[in-house]
């Protein structure tokens, strides 16, 4: 009891801090995310060292970005999403390239070994759209053809990120590849195939329950076991577990069913809000004094290389320059994936202590300059010459099935 004691005023300032930085982002025109994110960088360690990451704020924060992705999840337009598939391929495709050869240079430049530096470049590519999923669903784009392509596009980036982790770590001596891709490439169809068939289940048994909120505890239970059997059962983020799961949950109920109205509420009210505080507390300024300049150069690279390579994509894809620019920008925010493969490659001696603060740092940048880009892109407006000129057509060939 005694510890729990020490966490009630600590959370309940998280909380309240986080309405009132939110309202004020809202106020200045920024997302209520990027107030949210500032917050925790000035309570955190960095500057008034009010704040500092531990597990009970950790344990919270995970299962807010799980609920987060999940509400995506139900947001997201499977058709807009099966109607933009190549799009999304392509733009994950050149999302990891440009990253992962950019990282492996810069490292090389750095003086760091030929493995450390591929590793530097494997945590490059990751793309966490938590944070572009937030600020999309405040935009109403969430359900446009270019946010469902950034939502496709990460999951893919998701899958080629692991399999860049595997490799990398296969050729480090750590671990099996050829497992870990089987187990991954086992786990999509299956988990879809057991959810397609036990959402209808309960979304049925909700007129024999006494409670509405009975039907919305089990789904959000089904969403804990998806989260935890995606990196325990198909070595992907759990994060991809959640986001599948609403999916499949948004093609069997409605808008309006106690499950989109419950974890709204019980998502936003508490666990999200202690997600976006936690990424603040994350950075640590030991990482920009141990090497500002690769501090620097990395945080440039990591914001031009998802841009290019994400926007050049999704160009590719069938997408005119102004959409193509907002699902680069979509791509940016590295977020807790990044820090996930940062700290298995500290835990496995393929980064040190020195870079792996730096690699936070970066992580921060991206995630804080993603929202502020974002609004800008899908806000500014665009040339009339361009407007006039209509976009060209998607493939529909379901790539990112």
């Amino acid at each position: 009891m005694h510890e729990t004691l020490n966490m009630l005023l600590p959370l309940a300032g998280i909380l309240v801090g986080a309405k009132i930085a939110a309202q004020i982002s809202h106020k200045i025109g920024m997302p209520a995310v990027f107030g949210e994110l500032l917050l925790g960088l000035l309570l955190g360690p960095s500057l008034l060292g009010l704040l500092a990451p531990n597990g009970t704020i950790q344990l919270l924060a995970d299962i807010g970005v799980i609920l987060l992705m999940f509400m995506a999840g139900l947001e997201t337009d499977t058709m807009a999403l099966k109607q933009a598939g190549r799009a999304s391929m392509l733009t994950a495709i050149g999302g990891v390239v440009l990253p992962l050869f950019a990282g492996l240079l810069i490292g090389e430049m750095f003086g760091l070994e030929w493995h450390h530096a591929l590793f530097l470049g494997a945590v490059l590519t990751a793309t966490s759209v938590s944070i572009s999923a937030q600020t999309l669903r405040e935009l109403g784009r969430l359900r446009s053809r270019e946010g469902s392509t950034i939502l496709g596009a990460a999951i893919i980036d998701d899958v080629l990120g692991v399999l860049v982790f595997a490799l990398v770590m296969s050729l480090s001596g750590e671990g099996n590849m050829l497992f870990t891709l089987g187990k991954m490439f086992l786990f999509f169809p299956i988990a879809w195939f057991v959810g397609d068939k036990i959402v209808p289940m309960v979304v049925r048994w909700e007129r024999h329950l006494h409670h509405r909120e009975a039907s919305l505890a089990l789904l959000l239970g089904m969403v804990l076991v998806y989260a935890w059997a995606a990196e325990a059962l198909g070595s992907v983020a759990t994060i991809t577990g959640a986001y599948l799961l609403g999916v499949v949950v948004a093609r069997h109920a409605n808008e309006g069913h106690i499950v989109h109205e419950g974890t709204a509420s019980l998502g936003y009210g508490f666990f999200i809000p202690v997600f976006f505080i936690n990424i603040g507390l994350q950075a640590q300024a030991g990482g920009l004094m141990a090497a500002p300049l690769l501090t620097a150069v990395l945080i440039v690279l990591a914001i031009i290389t998802k841009i290019v390579g994400g926007g050049l994509g999704a160009r590719l894809g069938g997408f005119n320059n102004r959409s193509s620019l907002q699902i680069g920008i979509g791509m940016v925010s590295r977020g807790e994936v990044a820090l996930v493969i940062a700290g298995a490659g500290l835990a496995n001696g393929l980064l040190s202590a020195s870079l792996f603060s730096v690699l936070v740092v970066v992580t921060l940048a991206t995630t804080l300059v993603t929202p502020p880009l974002l609004r800008m892109a899908f806000q500014a407006r665009q040339d009339p010459h361009a407007a006039a000129e209509p976009a060209p057509p998607l493939v529909a060939d379901g790539a990112a099935d």
